[in-house]
């Protein structure tokens, strides 16, 4: 497979070299490439023990990026398990759902640490994560060792047999849990630091996956617009105790704030200066039109001549139409 790749890419040497120290399993996880496809791996870990996924061998898919090591992969489970949702991309912070916390110095070892740290962790309504119960995923996890991937086979034949508890090997799945989560605190820490507050980033998010969660339901982007103004209207303005509807001058409707804040790249009317040339945009969009209108009434009456000329209608039809053009 190195004959066809580029052996000079970064992120091509740098999946050669974790595949080679990856190519033996272990009794706690393994992982490698596909045979026909350097950027997509499949890994296979074990259920942490004295857990309810004690038991379990879990088994997906990592998609790496083009720029790998530079963002992060991908990371889709394809056995249920209770805690991710099968054949869809998963959010932690070593996922593609956070370049901004993503290391370069991680590799595909520390993503299938993170993963068994992550696992009997609370899912907290990301993306990708489920809540069932501690009886559903003890279930699930029993049920696993049966599983079968269509590339590798039975998942269970992958790992090593456990021969202990391995308390050292999960003492440092913790510590690697422990180290991408402290980064992403930092991560948010920094963008609180930068003047975004905690507040405004929860409803970013918030906003994004109300977003995501429409879009699967079918709502369409004009409801979503439509649906901004009555929501937000009475939204108290920053660094005042006033409400946006009491600030408004009269007859100006009160979506109007959030109508000019959804038109980007448009500068908001000027109420307080009405000479100010911001202030006349609506005269603008009349004088737009009316030229449009010209434009295209000009097009009409050339193409009507240049038919005239190639058809070369009778004399009587043309004096017609002359009379029509002219």
């Amino acid at each position: 497979m190195e004959a066809s790749y580029n052996s000079r890419c970064p992120a091509v040497k740098r999946l050669f070299r974790e595949a080679k120290e990856l190519n033996e399993a272990t009794e706690e996880y393994y992982a490698q490439p596909l045979e026909d496809n350097l950027f997509e791996w499949h890994f296979t870990v074990r259920g942490p023990p004295d857990t309810e996924f004690e038991g379990g061998i879990y088994h997906g898919r990592i998609i790496m990026p083009a720029d790998y090591p530079m963002k992060p992969p991908n990371i889709i489970f394809l056995t249920p398990n209770g805690r991710f949702e099968t054949n869809k991309k998963i959010c932690l912070s070593i996922s593609g759902h956070h370049p901004e916390t993503w290391q370069p110095s991680w590799s595909i070892r520390t993503a299938l640490l993170a993963i068994i740290g992550f696992m009997p962790t609370p899912a907290n309504g990301t993306i990708g994560s489920l809540d069932y119960t501690a009886q559903e995923r003890a279930k699930l996890a029993k049920k696993s060792q049966e599983f079968e991937c269509a590339e590798c086979g039975c998942v269970a034949k992958l790992l090593k047999e456990r021969t202990g508890d391995n308390k050292d090997f999960q003492q440092e799945a913790r510590e690697v849990m422990g180290q991408v989560s402290v980064t992403a605190k930092v991560e948010d820490k920094e963008r609180k630091n930068s003047g975004t507050t905690g507040e405004s980033a929860a409803a970013s998010d918030a906003t994004c996956e109300t977003r995501i969660e429409n879009i699967s339901h079918g709502t369409s982007s004009r409801d979503q617009v439509d649906s901004l103004p009555q929501a937000t209207s009475q939204a108290t303005l920053p660094g005042s105790g006033v409400s946006a509807s009491e600030q408004q001058p009269s007859g100006i409707p009160v979506t109007e704030p959030i109508q000019e804040i959804l038109m980007e790249g448009v500068a908001p009317r000027n109420t307080t200066n009405p000479r100010s040339p911001v202030s006349n945009l609506g005269n603008t969009s009349s004088s737009g039109y009316l030229y449009n209108t010209v434009l295209s009434s000009a097009i009409i009456l050339f193409v009507a001549l240049v038919l005239r000329r190639v058809f070369l209608l009778e004399s009587d039809v043309s004096e017609e139409l002359d009379d029509v053009l002219l």
